[in-house]
């Protein structure tokens, strides 16, 4: 059996003690972490969704790697200053071209990245759920244009990958995928969970993710050479506010289980998605990750929260493990066996 990458996060000795999320530095990245990728980089990377939060953070990451992007979103440069460069990043200029593309639109978005020469993808785009799910006026879209948009752009995707030759594919999916949220009230049938629970979505954004891990399912099988991986993020917070106060108060839902994750952490996990060796990850296959930081989102007990919302997890015996503290409830274990994956909390100080 071949041994599981190390971390490449440094490891919390007492986990009960308060660390922040790891700055990047030269010796905190993925392409200097102990997981050495065996795929030729640095890579030429096509990113959907770029100028959005997790994408804005994903570029600047790749950038500072070494690679090469090409920057794609429905802005526009003058309608979103994400979409270009802060100063800092300037010497990487050359290694840059934003694009104005949809990635409804198939053949804008495969010639963007053929021209380019992409050898690599992050998909980021979506369209979440509009009012008539969660009240959210202005901000997402009618259940029927969410499932149609969101399935489109996922396909999109693997399939300018199939036929440009690109075998690195990453895809946004979801912790909603499992049906969370968006759902009146999610099942659980035993916590922490993992990517091995069953899927039971509802609404149109959380099954638009199901679909594309279906999508990526299909293929894999399809074309042997390719390798994707989904990523189920969990709610992305802003590096400024990854805080111990700011997330207490940010408190997180029941329904997905006061859950959050930092956007440096998802840039990391997207590059490691594309850079991870194949003894780890081999081509042929797609898998899923949560990503997911390890603690919840408020300093109070986790079980205490739990007896509260979900009582019959404990009354069943539904708990794989002891909880202790603001543990988390995801198993983020896969992402960092197969990518070298992982998030540090903010542990709650018990008596």
């Amino acid at each position: 059996m071949v041994s599981p990458p190390p971390n490449p996060i440094n490891p919390n000795p007492n986990p009960h003690k308060s660390l922040p999320t790891p700055e990047y530095t030269p010796v905190n990245t993925p392409a200097s972490s102990p997981v050495q990728p065996n795929f030729q980089i640095p890579l030429i990377i096509g990113i959907t969704g770029s100028a959005g939060l997790v994408g804005t953070a994903v570029v600047h990451l790749a950038l500072r790697q070494g690679h090469t992007v090409l920057a794609m979103d429905i802005v526009s440069p003058e309608e979103n200053a994400n979409a270009r460069l802060p100063e800092e990043l300037k010497f990487a200029e050359k290694r840059y071209e934003y694009k104005q593309i949809s990635a409804l639109d198939y053949e804008g978005y495969k010639g963007a990245c053929k021209d380019r020469g992409c050898n690599a993808l992050i998909h980021l785009a979506m369209i979440p759920n509009g009012a008539d799910v969660d009240g959210r006026y202005g901000i997402g879209k009618p259940q029927y244009e969410v499932h149609n948009s969101n399935v489109a752009m996922s396909c999109n995707t693997l399939s300018i990958a199939a036929e440009l030759g690109i075998n690195r594919v990453v895809l946004a999916s979801s912790v909603n995928a499992v049906g969370m949220l968006f759902s009146h009230r999610p099942t659980f049938d035993y916590l922490p969970i993992d990517e091995n629970h069953p899927c039971r979505p509802e609404d149109a954004y959380s099954m638009s993710k199901y679909f594309c891990e279906l999508q990526s399912d299909s293929y894999v099988r399809r074309y042997p050479s390719l390798r994707v991986a989904s990523l189920r993020f969990h709610g992305v917070v802003k590096e400024e506010s990854v805080t111990r106060q700011s997330l207490h108060e940010l408190g997180g839902s029941w329904k997905d289980l006061f859950g959050w994750v930092s956007s440096p952490a998802v840039s990391r996990a997207c590059l490691l998605g594309l850079t991870s060796p194949s003894k780890y990850f081999p081509e042929g296959t797609h898998e899923t990750f949560f990503i997911v930081a390890p603690t919840i989102c408020q300093q109070v007990s986790t079980l205490d929260l739990l007896d509260k919302h979900f009582p019959e997890i404990g009354k069943e015996g539904r708990l794989r493990k002891c909880i202790t503290g603001n543990e988390g409830l995801f198993d983020c274990g896969k992402a960092k066996r197969m990518l070298g994956w992982g998030e540090s909390g903010f542990w709650m100080d018990e008596e």
